[in-house]
């Protein structure tokens, strides 16, 4: 079956310094003069839902950043800095570009991919002669949406796994930092400069943290020890190698989490400074240790970085560079409409000014950050500030961003489930006190409950939870197409298809709901209307990839094999770096009898992901009847990255077993009879063993 898409000048100061210590250094409001570092590479670190309040430098005491701490003593730290989102996707769209949410136009992690017309931090470094590199953690930041313009290396290749789970969204920080520092430590041509960006999901839930950090800590902060250990790895191999003698190294976290505060267990829903708030830190000998008090935003991150190193932007920023002294009383501007989009909650926004905070709700919110922290007093009704704050949020905002749409394939929103992510529609009716998130906090941890119960096996529970859900309110598209899968995943597309229609007859435009259904009926049987719901899918306004490959799926299960090249081919055209996509046409050909154009469409695959397991071994059927030294080669490769494949393992074995070096099959012939599943291989296992006896008799 064809697969559906996954993927300072000088040496660092390492002095310790206490927070204590830090958080009392005198207060500046700007950063050395633009320029000053100009020409230095540039490092920047995403630590993706690290809270403010578990950094050392921030007041932590437990030790857990040690790393992060070295970095604020010797660098410049910013007190009080905030993401324009609780969301990766969004966040980071704003730490590369520069704007809002609603200029670059991403507003969840699942619904929308970069503008092409969006400035981009790599693409002015990459205009300056910088090499470009990324290096991320988490599909959710998949170059499919569109972070990767700039960036001459993307490398967001995840593992390819069991397509039924959900449990590869992401990969260890040790990993990527490893790719990171290989890349940088690469000799540059002309010994131009170079910007790495290194995103290390870990500390994102679920929180897995390895055994050597977990001891002592809750999960959670054995993750951000964890992530903070691997980044101090990374800067020590660099400072090893002279690599950060000149290098601005710039840390920062995405967002933080909320682990149970204002009865949200992770993030995204509200924007509480749980979430909101984040560690920002800028370290480079030429930069002298001090603490900028003025509140600063992730869309300042791309003007600071740009005005150090001396690059010019031609383009109009919604940020400002911290060496440029931004005034005490700017306005930073948040939001947190994922609820929105996918449950047809109230959207959510904000601005924090001179120590308030303001939340525009149908039940609106103010805090004053100062005496309420952790904000547990609501100002709204009583403080006169309220409505100042109110005519400013208004005054300050805008129109949204128009970004091109992003549908995800089974695999890919599975991943992002796992994640607590899923995609649906704003709601298109009144907004009232009940759409107000503090309401439904309780929905939505249900929901997210429900994700985690089918992540572990316990499909049932979880349907039944979110029925529960959409009993309660039937517009949450997140629960109804996260439903669906369920029930396709228990074998019932039959129920998924229903369940679906049913949510189409209130919307009869949601492209999620209409391409889910397109999957539910391949699934059930009926490619004809598979097909349709598909093409009513990118009609309702979904031009992703992923639909062009679902439609591909059902073309070449319906026979029409040219229109399914045709559309792989499309694809290959706009994105000729998607190993999957190779893979998926690569298919296509050896379904079609055609193994020549099949193994050169799998080794651009193996070529572009040498750890696509599933490519290696479809390489080595194509190459089968013809190349059987190939073909050994390929499966070979495939055995080592997929050890428990056991129809691989019988192939590679019977295949060697029938080559010029009988003796090499008996390692992979002894796995085979003695760990295949009995019940599966149970005609088999007595072939193997007979094979077994005469290579064993012939060897001896």
């Amino acid at each position: 079956m064809i697969a559906r898409s996954q993927r300072r000048l000088g040496r660092v100061v390492v002095v310790a310094i206490a927070a204590a210590v830090a958080c009392s250094r005198p207060a500046q409001h700007e950063l050395p003069a633009p320029g000053s570092l100009r020409g230095a590479n540039v490092l920047l670190v995403t630590i993706d839902t690290l809270r403010q309040d578990r950094v050392g430098a921030y007041g932590n005491p437990n030790h857990l950043t040690p790393t992060i701490d070295r970095l604020a003593a010797g660098g410049v730290r910013i007190a009080h800095a905030f993401t324009t989102a609780p969301l990766t996707l969004p966040a980071h769209a704003s730490i590369l570009t520069g704007l809002l949410p609603r200029r670059h136009g991403i507003h969840n992690n699942t619904s929308f991919r970069l503008d092409d017309r969006a400035p981009t931090l790599a693409a002015a470094l990459a205009g300056a002669g910088y090499r470009t590199g990324a290096f991320v953690g988490a599909f959710v930041l998949d170059a499919r949406f569109g972070l990767n313009r700039g960036f001459a290396e993307y490398d967001d290749h995840l593992p390819h796994g069991d397509r039924a789970g959900f449990h590869y969204a992401e990969r260890r920080a040790a990993d990527v930092v490893r790719l990171a520092g290989d890349w940088i430590l690469q000799p540059a041509a002309g010994g131009a400069p170079w910007f790495a960006w290194v995103h290390l999901f870990d500390p994102h839930a679920p929180y897995d943290a390895p055994p050597e950090y977990r001891a002592g800590r809750a999960p959670y902060d054995a993750e951000v020890a964890y992530a903070d250990a691997m980044l101090g790895a990374l800067l020590a191999r660099l400072q090893q190698a002279r690599a950060l003698d000149r290098t601005l190294v710039v840390v920062t976290a995405d967002h933080g989490e909320s682990l149970g505060e204002h009865g949200e267990t992770t993030h995204g829903l509200f924007a509480y400074n749980a979430t909101l708030a984040v560690p920002l830190v800028f370290s480079a000998p030429a930069l002298p240790a001090r603490t900028i008090d003025v509140p600063a935003s992730h869309v300042d991150l791309m003007p600071t970085i740009l005005d150090l190193v001396g690059v010019g932007l031609d383009a109009h920023l919604d940020g400002q560079s911290l060496a440029r002294a931004p005034a005490a009383d700017r306005v930073v501007q948040f939001e947190a409409l994922d609820a929105s989009i996918t449950r047809g909650w109230a959207p959510l926004g904000g601005i924090v000014q001179r120590g308030l905070k303001y939340i525009d709700l149908p039940e609106p919110e103010l805090y004053d950050l100062a005496s309420d922290p952790r904000e547990q007093r609501n100002l709204a009704d009583r403080d006169p500030r309220a409505g100042v704050m109110r005519r400013l949020f208004q005054t300050t905002g805008g129109a949204d961003g128009a970004a091109p749409r992003v549908a995800l394939d089974a695999e890919a929103a599975g991943r992002l489930r796992s994640l607590g992510y899923a995609t649906g529609t704003a709601p298109k009716r009144p907004i009232t006190a009940a759409d107000d998130p503090k309401r439904l906090v309780a929905l939505n941890e249900q929901f997210n409950t429900a994700l985690t119960a089918f992540d572990q096996g316990r499909s049932r529970e979880a349907l039944s939870a979110l029925l529960a859900v959409l009993r309660e309110r039937p517009d949450f598209v997140a629960a109804r197409t996260s439903a669906a899968t369920v029930l396709m995943a228990e074998g019932d597309p039959r129920a998924a298809v229903r369940l679906l229609e049913d949510g189409l007859a209130g919307s009869d435009s949601s492209p999620d709901l209409l391409a889910r259904l397109g999957r539910a009926r391949q699934a059930a049987g009926d490619l004809r209307g598979a097909a349709a719901a598909l093409e009513r899918a990118r009609s309702a306004g979904d031009a992703s990839p992923d639909v062009v490959v679902d439609l591909a799926i059902v073309d070449a299960a319906r026979g029409r094999a040219d229109a399914a090249r045709a559309l792989f081919e499309e694809l290959l055209a706009r994105a000729p770096s998607s190993a999957t996509t190779w893979y998926n046409l690569g298919l296509l050909e050896l379904q079609q009898k055609r193994p020549a154009e099949a193994a050169t469409a799998f080794r651009r695959a193996t070529a572009i992901e040498p750890e696509y397991g599933d490519a290696w071994q479809a390489l080595g059927a194509s190459l089968a009847t013809t190349d059987r030294h190939g073909a050994i080669d390929a499966w070979r490769k495939a055995e080592r990255l997929l050890p428990r494949d056991y129809d691989l393992l019988f192939n590679l074995g019977m295949l060697l077993a029938d080559s010029d070096a009988p003796a090499a099959a008996i390692p992979y012939l002894e796995r085979f009879a003695s760990e295949a599943p009995r019940d599966r291989y149970a005609r088999d296992i007595p072939q193997v063993q007979a094979v077994l006896a005469r290579l064993r008799a012939g060897r001896s």
